[in-house]
């Protein structure tokens, strides 16, 4: 389980600290919450994803013995090793000791060409094993095929976080293994396709992932299914892709055409956020009960009364017995209501792996520990030195991330010793962005002079899309404190000042 003080190289990994091109998810370092948990293959929830995180290995597969390397030549060369002779021609080529042997066994052996010679060989040469942790296409590698919920209701209890550090740790940990990776998400429409195919594709995967800020309506994992069946039977190169499907939706699913489209080799991994459990409409009922697939004889005794009545009260004109019928349908309907029939468990039973796991409960999760909590200071320790020596616009990113993260934990942290410390970094870094900026911040008790504390800072070497990247950094941040409003105002200011300088560049054209 990887620690507090590596949030900014997983930062980095995520990409949130470059090529920003677009607002960022709310609460985004709660993907690196989760992903912790996950990485500790000791904790609960990193057990209950054991069997969907890690891919199995191909029953015929095997490793690849250097000596059996397709890829080795022999160029030509002068090794020689020992071989019989092919003929009696070849005596003048046999080793000299043999012809100390007596006269007969010497014969013998000719006859036989069982005289030895030195034979030239061509030297094999190996190649040199250049495997390597990179993600790289091989179409000797596995495939996997991901279907990500990005419906309105991942957005309870960060689900759609969890799904994203789910499919971060499953293709973290499948990094080697697998040779090409294809991803759509769902919900009210089937997104594009999305490919990673060597080292770059990936982390534009990645980071793609992780940046989804887009929620939709609906959750058509049917056709969602459908398409990625296609694609795989469609796409020479996609053959034997596994499906991965993420997800928190009850979704009804047709199984005799899904199947349908399967052969014998596909493996579907499902992942179930939550227990959301929905049952069938009476529109529904009557549907599965005309296909013949509700057992239950109560429940279809009492569909076909109910038809009987409906039948009835279409073609009885009297009032009293309109009201009698009305009042019969009522009690025929309440009955079929105690009769609920489970809707949307489908994908279960079309899974080879099927994992259904617990919403996450964000006050046990979230709340840091003291250890967390001395990791962060150590944190802003770290960059308060590197303030001290050189400003960089890396250095202020880091600076906006981290205080994100401090505020996504101060609102899970009931103990009031830790939320106070939680305080005090935040208080440091907002100090540490006022430095970083040369401009006074307010100082705090624990400052000896009192009043504002003057930085002596450089002036910050900052390019457009330095400004660009900070800016989505500080937006994603549910509360601006004082500090992030007067970065954002000195990021106005830098703006204004481009413009006029602009103006006067025009005005001394004309």
């Amino acid at each position: 389980m990887f620690s507090e003080r590596s949030l900014f190289p997983v930062m980095e990994e995520f990409g949130f600290f470059s090529h920003i091109y677009e607002r960022l998810p709310e609460d985004f370092t709660a993907i690196f919450e989760i992903a912790r948990v996950l990485d500790d293959e000791l904790s609960a929830l990193s057990k209950q994803l054991r069997e969907v995180v890690r891919l199995p290995a191909p029953a015929d597969s095997q490793k690849r013995d250097k000596a059996e390397d397709f890829h080795r030549y022999t160029p030509a060369g002068d090794r020689y090793s020992a071989d019989l002779i092919t003929s009696y021609h070849d005596v003048a080529r046999i080793y000299p000791n043999q012809f100390l042997l007596p006269e007969e066994v010497f014969m013998q052996r000719l006859a036989r060409r069982e005289l030895w010679m030195p034979v030239a060989r061509t030297g094999v040469i190996l190649p040199v094993d250049d495997t390597s942790e990179g993600f790289t296409f091989d179409s000797r590698k596995q495939k996997v095929y991901v279907l990500f919920d990005t419906s309105q209701s991942m957005a309870a209890h960060h689900r759609i976080h969890l799904a994203k550090a789910v499919l971060y740790v499953f293709l973290k940990r499948n990094k080697v293994e697998l040779g090409h990776i294809s991803l759509r998400t769902f919900d009210e429409h089937v997104g594009e396709v999305h490919t990673a195919v060597d080292e770059a594709s990936y982390h534009a995967l990645m980071r793609y992932v992780l940046r989804l800020t887009h929620l939709g309506e609906g959750t058509i994992l049917q056709k969602a299914l459908m398409t990625a069946l296609d694609d795989i039977q469609q796409t020479e190169h996609l053959s034997g892709a596994e499906i991965l499907i993420i997800t928190d939706g009850a979704v009804q699913l047709d199984l005799d055409l899904l199947r349908s489209k399967m052969d014998e080799h596909t493996l579907i991994h499902a992942v179930k956020i939550g227990h959301v459990e929905t049952y069938a409409s009476e529109v529904q009922i009557d549907d599965m009960i005309a296909r013949g697939q509700i057992k239950d004889r109560t429940l279809v005794d009492l569909q076909k009364q109910k038809e009987e009545i409906e039948h009835q009260l279409r073609v009885i004109e009297g009032a009293a017995r309109h009201h009698q019928l009305d009042q019969m349908l009522a009690g025929v309907r309440r009955q079929m209501a105690l009769h609920k029939v489970p809707f949307g468990h489908e994908l279960e039973q079309l899974s080879t792996v099927y994992v259904n796991i617990d919403d996450l409960v964000e006050t046990g999760l979230f709340r840091a520990n003291p250890e967390t909590i001395g990791d962060l200071e150590a944190l802003a320790r770290a960059l308060e030195m590197e303030a001290s020596e050189f400003l960089t616009p890396e250095l202020t990113k880091k600076v906006a991330v981290l205080h994100d993260h401090v505020q996504f934990l101060l609102r899970y942290e009931t103990d009031p010793e830790l939320a106070e410390r939680l305080r005090l970094i935040d208080e440091r870094l907002r100090k540490l962005l006022a430095h970083v900026l040369g401009e006074p911040a307010q100082a705090t008790e624990g400052d000896a002079a009192g009043g504002e504390i003057q930085s002596h800072a450089a002036a910050l070497p900052m390019s457009e899309e330095d400004e660009r990247d900070l800016r989505f950094l500080l937006e994603a941040g549910a509360a601006l404190g004082k500090s992030w409003g007067l970065l954002l105002r000195w990021l106005m200011q830098r703006a204004r000042a481009g413009v006029r300088a602009m103006g006067r560049k025009i005005r001394r054209r004309v």
